[in-house]
């Protein structure tokens, strides 16, 4: 009991790792919530953008290509409208 060299540096060693892993999250949360204030997303010109209908209707020709003519026959009724 009258050597404790071996505990105590191994007990700094463990607060400094601590210490080290506190740092870098709060750095990371911090540059996190500075890139959440910057970045501004415009839902509407997305909607617009993106043709929903034919991003469902590729999944539906993957699973069955029998479909093929009655889906493409939905859309060009729903692009009528």
């Amino acid at each position: 009991m009258l050597n404790k060299k071996a505990q105590i540096s191994n007990t700094m060693t463990w607060i400094i790792a601590t210490i080290v892993v506190i740092v870098m999250l709060m750095i990371f949360i911090y540059t996190s919530s500075l890139l959440a204030k910057t970045t501004k997303i415009n839902y509407e010109e997305s909607k617009k953008q993106v043709d929903w209908i034919k991003s469902k209707t590729s999944l539906a020709y993957l699973i069955k290509e029998d479909n093929k003519a009655t889906i493409d026959e939905w859309i060009k009724k729903e692009n009528e409208k």
